[in-house]
């Protein structure tokens, strides 16, 4: 596995004590059912892109979460940045920074990801082509990954020192949709290819199920940020809160 070094505490509350409030959402253009028809050339809306993040911006966000696929970039690696470089320009016009997210199990459609037209959302369900990056088959064959770690590397490279990206999301919720400790490996991985590439944003990932110890120690050793994800009441989220303090304390 490759070695990593997160940040210092020091480096991390420097940066804490520069960043504005964050107040930010996960975002899909309306026009795509997935991060593949978010992204690929024929389907790459700007138009709705910039009319949807100028109402964000408009209403006071100032920040969004977006999932990158891997598959684009691996069938047009140049094409990808350059709509990645797109999508900054307009987020910042409308006063917004970008998280860029790398890696994600999450396949509710029950698909893995596919170039090309993607399927026609279902009315009423939630993420209905929803398809993981980059694919559970890619994620656990180590012979895929030296192009895995050649998208993490150039992605990061491209976009290291740009003011517009707030930080790097490198692996949503790592274990989802049975991938369970599959996903381990990759994930330190990611962190390992996303460092060597220098960027000056955080890196980091999101602990999003309590019982995934392995997984969970592996964020928290990894991440330069405590990132979490709960779904639950107001009440639940501060004893959440409680948690993590105690574990990054200790």
């Amino acid at each position: 596995m490759t070695e990593v070094h997160r940040w210092s505490a020091e480096k991390a509350w420097n940066w804490y004590q520069k960043t504005p409030c964050l107040c930010g959402f996960n975002f899909l253009p309306s026009t795509a059912v997935n991060t593949t028809e978010m992204w690929q050339a024929e389907t790459f809306d700007l138009e709705t892109i910039d009319r949807e993040l100028g109402w964000a911006g408009e209403i006071g966000f100032n920040t969004c979460r977006v999932f990158v696929q891997y598959l684009v970039w691996d069938h047009d690696p140049q094409g990808m940045l350059q709509r990645m470089e797109q999508f900054l320009e307009v987020a910042s016009q409308h006063g917004l920074s970008t998280m860029y997210t790398l890696f994600d199990d999450c396949a509710f459609s029950g698909k893995q990801p596919y170039l090309g037209k993607q399927d026609d959302p279902l009315p009423g369900v939630h993420n209905s082509g929803w398809t993981p990056s980059p694919g559970h088959q890619r994620a656990v064959d180590q012979s895929a990954w030296p192009r895995l770690e050649e998208y993490v590397r150039s992605v990061v490279s491209c976009f290291r020192q740009d003011r517009r990206v707030i930080a790097w999301d490198l692996f949503n919720e790592p274990g989802n949709s049975g991938m369970g400790n599959k996903s381990l490996p990759l994930l330190i991985n990611s962190f390992g290819w996303a460092r060597a590439a220098h960027p000056e944003q955080p890196l980091l990932a999101g602990l999003w199920q309590n019982d995934m110890t392995g997984l969970n120690d592996a964020i928290l050793k990894c991440s330069d940020l405590v990132s979490f994800h709960c779904y639950s009441n107001l009440g639940i989220l501060r004893n959440r809160v409680a948690e993590l303090k105690l574990l990054v304390i200790h």
